[in-house]
Order: structure tokens, then sequence, then C-alpha cells
């Protein structure tokens, strides 16, 4: 029976890290790429008996050279999990263009690399799988996001049209836009999380989810409904609820 391949970017810590272990725990191989090579060794190992299961790279995916190497050296992948990211919070009224520009190039531009590296043999194979991590913030602007979250507007617009295009020659599209989840980059936030959960839970929600027909993975549900029809009000109403309850 063959096995399952998954590449994953951003897998040496939070949903990246967590999905790679359950699907390494479901029998996948996953190649796992990250600018820290340190933990991915530590991942590596701590796989014991199913470490040749986990491939390691260290990888920038703002680096399409070294990007395009590592997807010929592999097998096509069923799943491409583009997952690498930053986020720092930013108070707007502040000079912040090397942040700004630093979230364009990792959190876009990263994705559309890795992405143009692994598709080319998902094209040729006319299969797999292409999951794209956005967040609740794509669906509106929110305090201290002003880099973050249109960077990740942007890749739910992408993830939105790609699938016009790959539908149609067999490579399934989903786009991921979770909520507060536990990991490095919500340490740095100094307000309160609705609806935290941890990164294990949530790589659990992604794997159950990534078999259905659904365009868009959100979670968790509560906070998700209440944001979503919070960006379907009239902005008036909604900057006024977001100032009282978040600023």
């Amino acid at each position: 029976m063959k096995q399952n391949i998954a590449v994953i970017t951003g897998a040496s810590e939070g949903i990246g890290a967590a999905l790679t272990k359950l699907l390494i725990k479901h029998n996948w191989k996953v190649i796992g790429l990250s600018r820290n090579l340190e933990k991915l060794k530590l991942m590596q190992n701590s796989l014991f008996q199913k470490k040749d299961y986990l491939k390691i790279y260290a990888c920038d995916v703002q680096d399409f050279s070294k990007l395009k190497s590592i997807a010929k050296k592999n097998s096509p992948a069923d799943l491409l999990f583009l997952n690498a990211g930053i986020y720092n919070p930013v108070d707007a009224s502040q000079n912040n263009i090397e942040d700004y520009k630093q979230h364009l190039n990792i959190n876009y531009l990263g994705v559309i690399n890795s992405y143009e590296a692994f598709l080319p043999k998902m094209i040729t194979t006319k299969k797999g799988h292409i999951i794209i991590m956005s967040s609740i913030s794509a669906w509106i602007g929110l305090p201290k996001a002003a880099a973050y979250g249109p960077t990740k507007a942007a890749l739910r617009s992408f993830a939105q049209s790609i699938r016009y295009d790959l539908n149609s020659k067999g490579v399934k599209v989903q786009v991921c836009s979770p909520g507060f989840v536990d990991t490095p980059a919500t340490a740095k936030n100094d307000f309160y999380m609705p609806g935290l959960m941890k990164a294990d839970d949530a790589a659990k929600i992604i794997y159950n989810r990534m078999k259905s027909n659904k365009f868009e993975i959100s979670f968790p549900l509560n906070f998700s409904i209440f944001m979503k029809i919070l960006s379907m009000l009239p902005d008036k109403l909604t900057s006024l609820l977001i100032k009282k309850f978040v600023c």
C-alpha cells in the first residue's frame, strides 16, 4: 500500500509541528520544512521507531531556489500544507515599514514560493491536496494586526482563486482559518483571546476536516460563527464592538 506524503512548511512549531506528528501517527511520511533545523531534529528524535517517517530540511520560504531543489528531490506530495508564517503585533500609528515588508515576504510571498515549487508534480500526476493557512483575521481588520491581517486576507483570496484552475486538474484546495491557537505567535498577545485552543486540538480538527469537501476549515466553532457574523455587520457597528471588547 502506497504511503501518503505530506509537505509541511513551518513544521517545527505550533500547528505545523502538531499536524506533522499527527500525520506520522497515522502513518504518513512528512517532508518538514522550517528555518529552525534544531527544532526539526528534536521532533524527529522524539518519533523513536518512526524517525524515518519525517524527512527534514532547513529552509526559509523566501528562498525559492532551495524550495525548488527540495521539491525536485522528493516524490509528488499528496498534501501540501502551506503553513509557514510570522506574527508581530504592530501599533499602526508608528513607523512599521520593515514589519509590513517582512510579513508580506514570509506570510504571502513565502506561500507563493512554496506553492510554485511543489505544484508542478501535482499537475503532472493530476492529483494532490493543498491547504493554505489563513486566519480569522482575514475576515475583518483587528487591532494590532495591520501587518499580519492583510497577508492572511490575501492568502484567503489566493486560495479562493486557484481552486478554479486546480480542481479541474485533480488538485483539491482548502483554506484553513483558525481563531486563537496557543503557539509562540499568539504568546506575543497581551489581550484576552477568546476560544484559545491547543495546537494539538487544532491539528486534529484540520486532519478530520481535510477529508471533507468543505472549502474553508475554521475553528473553534463558536468564535468562528461570532467573527463571521461580526464581519457581515455594518462597519460602524463592528468597529464600535471591537473597540469596546478588544481595544
